[in-house]
């Protein structure tokens, strides 16, 4: 089975500061219930929101089989695996 990697954002490490939204020129970070989620289908890895995180967050790429949308992300409370 083929791996892919996904950026994701640490919920346990984000701060809700919205600075990885607003630094994303193609616009792949959106808010869901308070938890800011990258789109992968989106994002064309220019990395502009790791550079804008003050915690470290946005800086994590996880294993996957298939992408996690944005929805599911949002519940997390930790990354999976």
């Amino acid at each position: 089975m083929r791996k892919l990697l996904q950026h994701v954002t640490d919920p346990e490490l984000c701060i809700q500061c919205s600075a990885c939204e607003m630094a994303c020129p193609v616009k792949a970070i959106k808010a869901f219930f308070g938890r800011y989620c990258i789109d992968a289908e989106i994002c064309d890895g220019c990395n502009k929101c790791i550079e804008e995180c003050p915690t470290g967050a946005a800086d994590r790429f996880i294993e996957v089989s298939e992408y996690y949308s944005q929805d599911q992300q949002s519940q997390w409370q930790k990354l999976p695996g």
